[in-house]
């Protein structure tokens, strides 16, 4: 099913590019396996119009996988196209320089409103006269998931600018590419504590954040997960927590939490499908927090927390 289109022994190309078209439906089912396998490189485009097709690229660096593991990965894309009764047309397998895997993906990306107050605007764009009155947050990913365009990153954004964390110092489980942590600190937000244990996650927020004119005082980074958090935190603690990752993540990293959430502090977790919600729920329910509120979009959903205190 594999179709390659250059010499993979090219030592002068350093990525591999995968292009994969495949039905909408399959969408949220692909951004799931390629999380789970830890591939952050990948990006979803259509043509403008077609509800029908999607493209999946997926950028690998060719130094960390053989031949064998690109079959097994194209392997994984076809078997899960099949649960659904799919068929997948065969994968394309393109050699890119270096320079050129984060750039192709651009062509698409376009000015994206969020919510009542947001527009999330590719850093090489000028605002346009329709959005001026919103808030502008400037991004390019890089090679950091993050652009705003996945129901799980909505549904947080959406959540920010419904009760905007004036004031709030926050801290960004897995941040990607910062546009939480912009998001934030675009509707008031004091301060930002920023973590993800990806580091060009780590260079993608940096460079974001200096796009949008925050300063690092503003804006801390941290390579790392929830503990780089715990230690570079205020005495006061954090006023809301956003942890917008798998669940299976969202359990393991859970009862950290408590650690270092402040007195009536919130905790915002996406990133889980809707039949995992009740999972989450009681597994929150038995640390002592409650839920407060429950959204969600398409598969995905969102979970409000507070600990409950007496």
């Amino acid at each position: 099913m594999v179709e390659k289109t250059l010499n993979l022994q090219n030592s002068q190309l350093s990525w591999l590019r995968l292009e994969q078209e495949f039905s909408f439906e399959l969408e949220d089912s692909f951004y799931w396996l390629l999380s789970n396998l830890e591939i952050h490189r990948f990006s979803f485009e259509h043509v403008p119009h077609n509800k029908i097709t999607k493209t999946l690229f997926i950028w690998l660096p060719l130094s960390e996988w053989s031949v064998k593991e690109q079959e097994t990965l194209v392997q994984s894309l076809i078997s899960l196209a099949k649960v659904f009764e799919l068929t997948l047309p065969p994968c394309k397998c393109i050699q890119v320089k270096d320079e050129d895997w984060s750039l192709s993906w651009k062509k698409n990306w376009k000015p994206d409103p969020i919510g009542k107050s947001i527009l999330i605007l590719p850093a090489w764009l000028d605002v346009p006269e329709t959005f001026l009155a919103r808030k502008i947050i400037r991004l390019d990913p890089g090679s950091a998931f993050g652009t705003g365009s996945h129901p799980s990153t909505r549904l947080c954004i959406e959540a920010l600018d419904n009760d905007p964390p004036v004031g709030q110092v926050i801290a960004d489980i897995g941040c990607g590419s910062g546009i939480l942590s912009l998001t934030a600190l675009k509707l008031g937000a004091k301060s930002t504590f920023s973590v993800d244990t990806d580091s060009l996650a780590i260079s993608a927020t940096k460079s974001n954040s200096a796009l949008n004119d925050f300063s690092e005082n503003c804006l801390n980074v941290f390579l790392g997960s929830i503990e780089l958090v715990e230690a570079n935190i205020p005495r006061k603690k954090i006023d809301l927590v956003l942890c917008n990752i798998l669940a299976p993540v969202i359990k393991s990293i859970g009862p950290g939490f408590e650690k270092i959430i402040g007195h009536k502090g919130k905790v915002i977790v996406s990133g889980l499908l809707v039949e995992q919600i009740e999972e989450l729920k009681e597994f929150f329910l038995q640390l002592g927090w409650q839920v407060l509120e429950i959204k969600t979009k398409d598969q995905w959903a969102l979970m409000v927390l507070t600990l409950d205190l007496p």
